[in-house]
């Protein structure tokens, strides 16, 4: 239901599809969301303007308390920002016949709109997002461009899977020396909100005019992965006709594509596929999980048990591979309990 529970399942996936153990997994991610704090140390509009360090960043302490597992403090979006920015639009007409500098002109070249598997749990994989891959594909047909064209970026940033779902889609490497932020992205910069991607294009605008004829891309997300948009820019004008396919043409073929079932009560044997461990102020520790039912394959979603010492293990030892069995309690929450 909240991103701070959602984000991590998927970064919890995306190490094991890398085969990582949890620390040199959780290394990765301070590496690639430090840098996004130098760019914020710099951006006058900053909410959070602190260069930290990779260290900085992964390690749990008073001022940098866990979220959820993976993340502590400093890897989560901080959604209460006061911030506003804007975007004026107009046709190339409009723009001479009310006076616009043609140095402050910006073309959009290139764009995409389109939904992931609107539920989590239904997506044939937990670190992957199908609708990134292919919005990627058509934004960058529509531009005549490739990802390699491309001299700024600001990557999508909530948390820091999404920035590494956006790489895995859009074929750039994590280590890529381009920065993947003009602002500093949601953690560090802000973004009030959802409106963050404003503040993203706004800052784009500046960073193309002050580099006439380089090339930009902005991508936007909402929900858990699961509403995307692609936005490719440049001061130099398009050549030919602008022209964008309906959305609902890329939207149906990601409809059309596999989804997983799942058990809403599930009862008998799985396994943890992804998990989390929730900490909420005043509250315990909380293991959220999605599985597999090993009979069916089916997904599922359940509560660690709060019996033993099994919530705290998820943060100790790998939890992915789990077996255990699950029952459905008197509150109809579903309970998985190790087999060992």
């Amino acid at each position: 239901y909240f991103p701070v529970n959602y984000y991590p399942i998927f970064e919890n996936a995306l190490r094991a599809h890398r085969g990582r153990d949890m620390q040199t997994h959780l290394r990765e991610v301070g590496k690639l969301m430090a840098p996004f704090t130098q760019v914020a140390a710099e951006h006058p509009q900053s909410w959070f303007p602190i260069a930290r360090t990779a260290e900085e960043l992964i390690t749990a302490s008073d001022e940098n308390r866990w979220v959820g597992y993976p993340y502590p403090k400093y890897l989560n979006a901080v959604i209460r920002i006061d911030q506003a920015s804007a975007v004026v639009m107009t046709s190339v007409g409009k723009a001479r016949e009310i006076g616009i500098d043609e140095s402050k002109w910006v073309f959009l070249h290139g764009c995409s709109d389109a939904n992931e598997v609107w539920n989590g749990i239904e997506r044939q994989d937990l670190h992957r997002s199908v609708a990134i891959h292919e919005m990627t594909k058509q934004a960058m047909a529509m531009a005549g461009w490739s990802v390699d064209d491309i001299d700024i970026f600001d990557l999508y940033s909530c948390f820091p899977s999404a920035v590494e779902v956006a790489c895995q889609e859009m074929g750039i490497a994590e280590d890529d020396p381009r920065p993947f932020t003009v602002t500093g992205g949601l953690p560090y910069f802000g973004g009030a909100g959802n409106a963050y991607t404003l503040m993203s294009v706004a800052t784009m605008m500046q960073k193309l005019r002050a580099t006439p004829g380089a090339k930009g891309l902005c991508n936007g997300n909402g929900w858990f992965l699961t509403k995307h948009s692609l936005g490719l820019y440049s001061t130099t004008p398009v050549d030919g006709e602008w022209q964008r396919q309906v959305p609902s043409v890329l939207q149906a073929q990601i409809d059309a594509g596999p989804t997983r079932a799942y058990d809403e009560f599930p009862s008998g044997e799985g396994w943890i596929e992804s998990y989390t461990v929730a900490h909420v102020a005043g509250r315990d520790p909380l293991g959220i999980l999605i599985g597999r039912m090993s009979d069916s394959d089916h997904r599922f979603v359940a509560h660690m048990t709060d019996e033993g010492d099994h919530v705290a293990r998820l943060m100790r030892e790998d939890g992915i591979g789990i077996k255990g069995t699950l029952a459905t309690n008197d509150q109809k929450l579903n309970i998985f309990t190790p087999l060992s």
